[in-house]
């Protein structure tokens, strides 16, 4: 039986008929179509979900929904529906018993149909048994259904209207209730259950599965409101979801790894000799006997390189690929609008066809424009969030590695480069993946639109085709060399960095003695050599933007002068001109996309390369010191035998033969000269070195102060506590017995002082107690001390955009402008040129001035070529101009701060500057700022062609240009809230990683790494936090900014259609073909302006250290200063007194001091005295507020800063060392003789040490008496000043220290 006879047992009601459903001016459906196509197709939907979604809901169990009047609602119209299909069935039986003859159709759909309705309603009661607040599922389910039931209601109406006495008013009765109801259950499904017992997840959170439905547009709109009336706060952002949150994300990457690096090793067996003790016999003196016992051990050894590629991959790469079928499904749907094109083009020269054919045209243009726009913004939105994921788990990757690498490893990657590789290589994977699909969508689209092509012209598009061919060789070479630019950048880049990150650690030796401008040209010299590759890059760049945007013209070109000279009588009518037109404009996203995603490619490599090296260091060797337990027959706490350590595996030993027995409760002190082993002895019981031979074992729990204190950005008594419980009583007799009472005392807020980045705001004395207190508040078994009493005693503005074209230089930007508005000219002129083409008579079947018109065409396409390059090449030098001018400005501006500027400026934020801000004004400001004037362009010009060719636009385009405005000011104001929001929780993730690698061997010796980790994922949750709603954020934008961009396609497509008797095909041609790029240049410039709006904020933050309080001026122009000064070395301190900020009080005040030329004066007093107060008095880092310093009757306070600091000298309390060689670290201006250098090494008993070293002077540093007088000081005041025995005899405050100290 066939369908016919299926639907009408005489066959009197077909399946299809033309004449019913085209060929006729009141089109409609046959009822056979109706009652089968469009009742099956819901019907099928659901039956086919409804499995995968139950087994979902099954795995995904949220919790139980109590019975609500919303479900009781849905559930009851479900049931009625059910009831309206067996009524129908009933029916129809009914009336076949009284003889009618009723097709099967009538009883199995209705069947099928209240089936399905009964599923729907168990379904209904699941979902809230499984928690389901609201269900896209079933919220798609009735969509579907209304949208089918709808062309039946209108075709019954119809019915109804022309023939009412054949009209059947129990069937029509019942649809017309059926059509209501699932009216109802559309509405219903919109609307959200209450939240599930017990579920704070779901209050908390707002799911991504949420985001599939209806209801964020309400979540949304209230974020956006709430950011459009008020600054956005944290607590306005949602919690991150679960999925997306580190704990989730970092250990399946780093499990991946793992998986990956084991993948490269292969088992080998190694020979161990183990110590081994005897239990029966012992020597003379009672110790057991020593023996060895070898051991053949399996161990791996690596093979090769493992794989970061397959690790992201088999990670990310699942949840990924529902992009990739969105973007399929995208782009399949680009070429619907083409099809339309020429549909449009063939109703306008058909007179005959009915008018709704235009009109179905039109609305079927619509309708596939806004399902385009729809899966577009749904594939970005599932790229973001696999991008944010990607960051989150490569930070956490870096984090985590960082804590366990060798020693030896952190010298081959420095604080510079780890914290690249978490900012800019981060970010770089963050950013691929927005694009990376083109990789495989550009070529599907080429091949599609060559396709189209070739259905439209024939065989002509193969010389487009070997156009393309023949421009892969030369960007396939610019590709190479873009690759090797990029990796002598990103080593220019490390080196800044490294060199920044230690001038700011070593800021204070800086100042005190006058380095900063050898710093600043040292820095300024990476830099440049930084912006010569640059802008090498930048040329070929601008080489590789020519051909790309070339090429579409070219293929256009060549195909064109190939179709109409290989045949005079190949006519270049409107169809095959504008419908290949727009299969160009098609092809020329693809072409132009593609460069620009290889080179992200390319520089993502660089970045995988980096990321794969410093991940495969070397790990820290958990075995290297055994831990026996506490209760073991172990009487020694510490224990080495025959133990040799090094601190690279390769290297030779630097400690062998040791031998160490340490009994529980001994106290050992382990004494030597300078560089004799000490600190390596404890690195090698703590574990951070490498064992080469002997074992060691530790018995109980480990704490550890280092030789430098490490203090971290927090309150001094969560620095004590160190993550432990508070124990009140405990913790005052740790802060007692480490004689930190009087501390707490001088401090402002006691024990809750923050305490600022590395400990600025306390003393060395100070910090190096706080060290000590950490270690005895942890209660342990045993302690290692390294020389622990070494030292006791946000809008964005236009404005900041003219900033940045004010850097590239007004003529040039105005140049640019120029350029930009040619290039656009040329390529409106070569169009509209076209459309005159097209539009010319055919004489003897052929157009009489082809070669004029193809010739003016190729000359309008050469122009647009010569324009891109000359724009190209000049917003990209332009760009590094800029850079030049604010990296230097912010570098001198940064320098020129004083000392209390970076107490409390974390180095975190000032890295960052350099780092992720910089390479933002670098490569991605210009490269934006490119695509944006290029969509700007694009869409005035579209809008101008449009306007032309169909002026009943202008009634509909300023409308749409306001509602453009608005939106996107309306989401500006959010946007730009939460672009701040996650700025300012970006930084704190790089200090606390800055921080965290300068104290690894502290955490590592407390084992408090888990705790750090979760502190750091924290951290990059709560800056993703704020990342996230912008993501969702942009997507909202991009829907409605689209549905403008639909709309101008609709209106111009529609006013054709209703001018087609005076419109040319030409003219209609173009309009529509320039209306078709309309959504994608809107989108692209939304984009792009939301891009250059975020990007340009990095213009903001390194200008605003310009705006910052400066020191006095390192030199005076007018100087009197003798060449000599000091001779004498005679100071005077009159009333001196200074402090720290204008609202403090003085910190020293009213001294009064003579000093003699040649005197030695010893400065002493308790911790917060005020010594190293009176210090920086003397070097003017801290300018004085009453009174005066003279030196040889100069006042100090009248001299340049350079002037005073580079004459008188000072050790610093923190010893510091600069990356460089050890002659630039002693005479950084290479102002003095070698000889000089060596006399200076021989006075400070180094000469010896240096002259062994290999390389000497130029030996490469890594990175970090009777004739004494004394003045004391007390409570910032002079209290005594006079000879050590003479203060002693006294026994004033300065007898009381000595005392204490055990000196007298």
């Amino acid at each position: 039986m066939g369908i016919d006879n299926f639907c009408s047992l005489d066959g009197s009601d077909p399946f299809w008929d033309w004449n019913r459903t085209w060929q006729t001016h009141n089109p409609d459906l046959t009822p056979c179509f109706q009652n089968t196509v469009l009742v099956w197709i819901p019907c099928l939907y659901l039956w086919l979900f409804a499995p995968l979604y139950i087994l979902y809901l099954k795995r995904n169990d949220r919790g139980y929904i109590c019975m609500t009047h919303l479900n009781r609602a849905k559930t009851a119209i479900g049931f009625t529906l059910w009831l309206i299909c067996w009524a129908d069935v009933f029916y129809s039986f009914w009336e076949r018993s009284h003889g009618a003859t009723i097709a099967p159709v009538y009883l199995v759909s209705p069947t099928m149909l209240g089936v399905t309705m009964l599923l729907a309603t168990f379904l209904i009661q699941y979902e809230r048994m499984k928690g389901v607040q609201s269900s896209g599922v079933m919220l798609n389910f009735w969509l579907i259904t209304i949208v089918c039931a709808t062309v039946t209601f209108r075709s019954k109406i119809l019915h109804a209207l022309n023939e009412p006495a054949s009209v059947n008013v129990f069937k029509y009765t019942t649809f017309y209730i059926y059509y209501t109801m699932l009216l109802i259950s559309l509405i219903l499904a919109c609307l959200s259950d209450q939240p599930p017992l017990f579920s704070q997840a779901v209050r908390d959170s707002v799911s991504e599965l949420y985001l599939k439905k209806v209801e964020v547009c309400f979540i949304i709109w209230i974020l956006m409101v709430t950011g459009y009336k008020r600054p956005l706060e944290e607590k306005d952002l949602w919690s991150l979801n679960t999925e997306d949150k580190s704990q989730r994300v970092v250990p399946q990457l780093v499990r991946r790894w793992d998986q990956e690096c084991n993948k490269v090793k292969r088992p080998v067996d190694k020979t161990l000799y183990s110590p081994k003790r005897s239990a029966e016999e012992e020597k003379k003196d009672g110790q057991p006997i020593e023996e060895s016992e070898i051991l053949l051990v399996k161990t791996l050894k690596k093979t090769g390189d493992p794989s970061l590629f397959c690790a992201l991959c088999r990670t990310f790469g699942p949840y990924f690929l529902v992009s990739s079928l969105y973007k399929i499904v995208h782009d399949i749907l680009m070429f619907v609008g083409p099809e339309i094109l020429r549909l449009l083009i063939q109703f306008v020269n058909d007179s005959s066809a009915p008018d709704w054919h235009g009109y179905f045209y039109t609305t079927l243009l619509f309708v596939c424009t806004c399902v385009q726009t729809l899966i577009l913004q749904k594939y970005f939105h599932v790229c973001f969030v696999t991008g944010m994921r990607l960051r989150t788990a490569i930070v956490g990757a870096v984090y985590r590695k960082a804590l366990v690498i060798t020693n030896a490893a952190r010298r081959t990657s420095t604080v510079g480069e780890i914290v690249n590789l978490m900012s800019v290589d981060a970010q770089r994977f963050m950013d691929l993946i927005t694009y990376i699909n083109m990789i495989w969508s550009a070529p599907l689209q080429v091949i599609l639109a060559l396709y189209f092509l070739w259905q439209n012209l024939g065989p002509s598009v193969l010389a487009g085709v070997a156009v393309m061919v023949l421009m892969v060789p030369l960007n396939a070479v610019i590709a190479m060399k873009t690759k090797t630019y990029q990796v002598a950048q990103m080593k220019s880049k490390d080196n800044r960095i490294k060199l920044m990150n230690e001038v700011l650690n070593g800021i204070k030796v800086l100042k005190l003695y006058a380095w900063e401008l050898a710093f600043k040209d040292k820095v300024s010299a990476i830099r440049e050599s930084e912006l010569r590759v640059l802008k090498k890059t930048a040329y070929l760049g601008a080489v590789s933007t020519f051909t790309w945007v070339c090429a579409p013209f070219l293929v256009a070109l060549s195909t064109f002068a190939v179709y109409v000279l290989v045949d005079e009588h190949n006519i270049l009518d409107a169809q095959k001109a504008f419908v290949s037109l727009a299969l160009f404009n098609i092809l020329r996203f693809p072409l132009n996309m593609l460069p620009m995603v290889i080179s992200s490619m390319v520089q993502a490599s660089v970045s995988m390369k980096r990321l794969r090296v410093f991940l495969s260091h070397e790990e820290l060797d958990e075995d290297n010191v055994e831990r026996p337990a506490i209760s073991s027959c172990e009487s020694n706490s510490i224990r080495i035998v025959d133990g040799a350590f090094s601190w690279c595996k390769d290297d030779s030993p630097t400690l062998k033969r040791i031998n160490v027995r340490i009994p529980e409760g001994a106290f050992v002190a382990v004494v030597g000269h300078v560089g004799s082993g000490k600190s390596s002895l404890l690195s090698a019981l703590l574990g951070e070195m490498q064992k080469q031979k002997g074992s060691v074992s530790i018995k109980g729990s480990v704490a550890y102060v280092p030789q430098q204190a490490w203090i971290q950005n927090a309150t001094l008594k969560d620095n004590i506590l160190f993550g432990r419980d508070g124990k009140d009583s405990w913790y005052q007799k740790v802060v007692e017995a480490c004689a930190l009472l009087p501390d707490l005392e001088i401090l402002p807020g006691g024990d809750s002082t923050e305490i600022g980045e590395k400990g600025v705001n306390l003393s060395g004395g100070q910090k190096q107690r706080v060290s000590v207190a950490r270690a005895v508040y942890c209660n342990c078994a045993v302690y290692l001390l390294d020389d622990p009493l070494s030292a006791v005693d946000a809008h964005v503005k236009l404005s900041v955009f003219w900033e940045y074209m004010k850097a590239i230089g007004l003529p040039l930007s105005i140049f640019s402008i120029f350029l930009f508005f040619c290039h656009h000219l040329s390529s409106l002129g070569s169009n509209y040129w076209l459309s005159l083409w097209t539009d010319d008579p055919v004489i003897n079947n052929t157009q009489p001035n082809r070669e004029m018109r193809l010739g003016v065409y190729g000359a309008l396409g050469i122009s647009q070529g010569i324009a891109v390059f000359c724009y190209s090449v000049a917003v990209s030098v332009g760009g590094i101009l800029a850079s030049r001018y604010l990296h230097q400005t912010m570098l001198y501006n940064i320098l020129r701060s004083p000392m209390s500027f970076f107490e409390r400026t974390p180095s975190g934020n000032l890295v960052n500057r350099f780092a992720k801000e910089t390479d933002t004004i670098d490569s991605v400001i210009p490269s934006i700022i490119k695509m944006f004037m290029g969509s700007m362009f694009n869409v005035l010009g579209s809008c101008a062609v449009i306007l032309i060719a169909t002026p009943l636009v202008a009634i509909i385009i300023p409308p749409l240009g306001l509602f453009y405005f608005f939106v996107q000011r309306f989401y500006v104001a959010s946007s730009r809230q939460l672009k701040r929001l996650e700025s300012v929780s970006r930084s704190p993730v790089y200090t606390h990683f800055n921080e965290t690698l300068l104290g690894t061997s502290v955490i590592r010796a407390f084992g408090e790494q888990q705790r750090f980790i979760t502190e750091s994922d924290g951290r990059v949750d709560h800056n993703q936090k704020a990342y996230f709603p912008s993501i969702v954020a942009n997507r909202w934008l991009a829907v409605r900014l689209e549905f403008v961009g639909n709309l101008i396609v609709t209106s111009a497509a529609l006013f054709a259609v209703m001018a087609r008797d005076s419109l040319s095909p030409g003219i209609m041609g173009l309009s529509i073909s320039y209306a078709l790029q309309v959504t994608a240049s809107l989108n692209w410039l939304v984009r792009m302006s939301s891009e250059l709006e975020t990007s340009i904020v990095a213009v903001e933050k390194v200008k605003e250290y310009g705006d910052t309080e400066k020191e006095a001026e390192w030199r005076l122009e007018h100087s009197t200063l003798p060449a000599g000064w000091p001779t004498a070395g005679h100071i005077e301190i009159h009333n001196f007194g200074l402090r720290y900020r204008e609202d403090l009080e003085l910190a020293i005040s009213d001294i009064s001091v003579n000093i003699e030329g040649a005197e030695k004066v010893g400065i002493v007093g308790r911790t917060g005295a005020g010594k190293s107060s009176l210090t920086l008095g003397l070097f003017r880092i801290i300018e004085a507020a009453q009174g005066e310093i003279r030196i040889d009757g100069v006042n100090i306070a009248e001299l340049g800063l350079h002037e005073l600091r580079s004459r008188i000298t000072i050790i610093p309390q923190d010893p510091v060392l600069f990356s460089g060689s050890l002659r630039m670290n002693l005479d950084p201006f290479d102002g003095y003789t070698d000889e000089e250098v060596w006399r200076a090494l021989e006075l400070a008993h180094l000469k010896n040490f240096v002259s062994g070293l290999p390389d000497k002077l130029n030996h490469e540093c890594s990175e970090g008496g009777e004739n004494l007088r004394v003045l004391v000081l007390d409570k910032g005041q002079m209290a005594e000043f006079d000879s050590p025995s003479n203060l002693i005899a006294k026994k004033g405050i300065f007898y009381k220290m000595a005392k204490d100290s055990g000196l007298v």
